[in-house]
């Protein structure tokens, strides 16, 4: 009987042991994660509010292309003109 007592002991004490170990790590893992993210939703905030969507990209490139297209042809109108005279 003094024996099962303690192999008993033995295992509670191991068991102990690994909960000393776990429980910090776990809770730190659990800390990190959560500060993680957090930083990423605060970047994801600041790249939404920093920077240009796609829909506001492609109406800049469009008015860009308008407005290259239009002094072209005023180019081209001014060019030939002036090579008619």
């Amino acid at each position: 009987m003094t024996e099962v007592a303690t192999w008993l002991m033995v295992a509670i004490a191991f068991i102990s042991l690994v909960l000393t170990v776990l429980v910090p790590l776990l809770v730190s893992l659990f800390n990190a994660h959560k500060a993680t993210a957090k930083e990423l939703s605060d970047h994801k905030t600041h790249v939404a509010e920093t920077y240009a969507t796609k829909t506001d990209f492609d109406k800049l490139t469009d008015r860009m292309e308008s407005r290259m297209k239009d002094g072209f042809e005023t180019l081209e109108r001014l060019l030939t003109t002036k090579s008619k005279e």
